[in-house]
């Protein structure tokens, strides 16, 4: 899993301003049930990127996304979803 998951995050990283809210989701969700570390993918653009389609994720979307805030907390990361991200995960 890790050099899978290590080879799809530079691609990732370099398209993540095209990626939809589902893909967005879809991302992050698979990081976290995998359990990699992605620092250069989960980043300030990332959080950035999740803002700008705040208001386009569906239930299903923002099911993932709190997966994903999860485990950035289990794993004590520095990087956390906007406070008004978090709130609709809820």
């Amino acid at each position: 899993d890790q050099h899978l998951f290590s080879s799809i995050e530079i691609s990732a990283v370099a398209n993540l301003s095209k990626y939809s809210s589902q893909g967005l989701g879809n991302i992050a969700w698979a990081y976290a049930v995998a359990n990699v570390a992605a620092p250069s993918l989960f980043s300030d653009l990332f959080i950035n990127a999740c803002l700008e389609n705040e208001n386009k994720f569906s239930v299903e979307d923002l099911r993932q996304l709190y997966q994903w805030q999860l485990w950035q907390e289990e794993s004590k990361s520095n990087i956390a979803l906007h406070p008004s991200l978090q709130e609709k995960c809820h």
